[in-house]
């Protein structure tokens, strides 16, 4: 596992110590639920086998539920694999996996992927491209895949990161900063300061030329308006051929 994820974890053990519900979205986001009830009832998605990459707490998982599918959750992250565990109970379709998408097996075939603010977690393109083989390789041909809210700038640097300590020297981020960021408790708002977390952006070339060269074929893009969880992003309609 690289080192630079271990972030994530972190990261969602602090804000469950200080009794927040959720880090990520919730289950009644209705942004994430419009957008993924469309895609589902566009690709009749209603009973098929769903695989969500970078699931976090299970969000996704019980909006995909709620509406006939059948959910694989995998994440790198013991402690929201755990919270997913916890949001899914109610659901016997439904499974989460402890997973390196990077490295890890995926088994099985799906019928379609998803990945919520996920792909640009990672920062180095050895292990993006990991990554996307192994989405690749565990749809069935003509699955669709959607990427929800990756972060996207058009000045972004696109060219090759062979590592995260590269990706440090290019992107000068100080990995070890925190910031304040404000969750929901019982209904309430706390503020919790929070380490950083690694996140690339890419233009949208650089996002379609890395789908593309692993054999996804790219049916959409739309600009996402900005908001709290992320800044400038898209969104990427694709599917396996």
């Amino acid at each position: 596992m690289n080192e630079y994820h271990l972030a994530y974890e972190k990261r969602y053990k602090k804000v469950y110590e200080a009794g927040a519900d959720y880090w990520g979205h919730t289950p009644n986001d209705d942004e994430l639920t419009e957008y993924l009830t469309e895609w589902v009832n566009r690709h009749n998605l209603k009973g098929k086998r769903i695989i969500e990459f970078f699931c976090g707490e299970g969000a996704s998982g019980v909006i995909l539920s709620e509406l006939g599918c059948v959910y694989h959750g995998v994440d790198i992250s013991p402690t929201a694999i755990q919270k997913a565990k916890d949001s899914l109970t109610r659901y016997p379709n439904a499974v989460v996996t402890e997973l390196n998408v990077v490295t890890g097996k995926i088994d099985g075939l799906y019928d379609a992927g998803l990945d919520v603010m996920g792909f640009h977690m990672l920062v180095s393109d050895p292990d993006r491209k990991g990554y996307l083989n192994n989405a690749f390789s565990c749809l069935i041909n003509e699955a669709p895949i959607f990427f929800f809210r990756e972060q996207c700038e058009e000045n972004a640097n696109d060219n090759f990161i062979n590592s995260f300590d590269e990706w440090l020297a290019v992107s000068k981020h100080d990995y070890n900063s925190s910031r304040d960021m404000n969750f929901k408790k019982d209904g309430k708002e706390i503020k919790i300061q929070l380490p950083y977390v690694p996140g690339r952006s890419k233009s949208k070339a650089g996002y379609i030329h890395e789908l593309t060269e692993t054999g996804f074929v790219i049916d959409s893009i739309i600009d996402m308006e900005l908001n709290g969880k992320c800044g400038e992003s898209i969104s990427i309609y694709a599917h396996k051929p």
